[in-house]
């Protein structure tokens, strides 16, 4: 299927490239490497099935993050593909998926130790928990990693990668934004990143965001008991 660029509002083109520089600041001013799919930020917004629905797609390939647990031969790199869907002409969010892959590399070998990817659809799906996180054994696709500047050799697992099973474990809005947010959290000091989330916070507040009054309707009902089935609130029947 073929797509077209579409140009968003001035207000969510600007919000994102906010939200991709702070994050690209952020991660050189801490001397780490990152790189991006090409095109810049608002050549990322295609028209994929007519002029009602938009896509913001990127691929951040972040090289030589800081890992606590690998020694001084081996590093962590880490590729992040976004996929976020709007309704037009108000340009809300209605889809999100965030796919995360972990790589251990030493040399020029890359071997992929963890992947997952989160997931957000207006309106929910039977059975899947409104916001969830899914671990997986996927590798992003290969030509959005040469295009994002992963140059490594993919290593075959030197164990079982498989996923047998399609666990979906509830979480908050883990939309792009938050997904960066805890990325510089797992793998910067405390003193980068209270600034980060300093820096991001008016920038948040820009972006679209997803709709979930089901879910805000479940908690305010039971607002001590912070339970699992408030992210399925949005199925018919479900137990809030």
């Amino acid at each position: 299927m073929s797509t077209q660029p579409v140009k968003p509002p001035y207000a969510v083109g600007g919000a994102y490239e906010s939200l991709i520089e702070t994050f690209r600041k952020t991660a050189e001013d801490a001397d780490r490497n990152i790189s991006l799919l090409p095109p810049p930020v608002l050549g990322c917004f295609t028209q994929p099935s007519g002029p009602a629905t938009a896509e913001f797609k990127e691929c951040f390939y972040l090289k030589n993050w800081p890992c606590r647990k690998l020694g001084g031969d081996k590093r962590l790199d880490i590729v992040v593909k976004a996929l976020e869907t709007f309704a037009r002409p108000a340009w809300s969010l209605t889809k999100s998926t965030v796919y995360v892959n972990y790589f251990v590399v030493a040399g020029s070998e890359a071997e992929l130790v963890q992947s997952l990817h989160y997931d957000f659809v207006q309106g929910g799906q039977d059975d899947h928990p409104f916001f969830h996180v899914q671990l997986t054994d996927e590798l992003i696709p290969e030509n959005d990693l040469r295009s994002a500047g992963f140059d490594l050799d993919l290593k075959p697992s030197a164990q079982a990668n498989h996923c047998w099973v399609t666990t979906r474990i509830p979480t908050p809005d883990m939309t792009l934004a938050s997904v960066l947010y805890c990325l510089v959290a797992d793998h910067f000091g405390e003193g980068v990143f209270q600034q980060f989330a300093k820096d991001i916070d008016s920038v948040q507040e820009r972006l679209p965001s997803p709709n979930f009054e089901a879910t805000k309707k479940s908690l305010q009902k039971s607002m001590v008991h912070f339970k699992s089935s408030h992210w399925f609130a949005h199925m018919v029947g479900a137990a809030g």
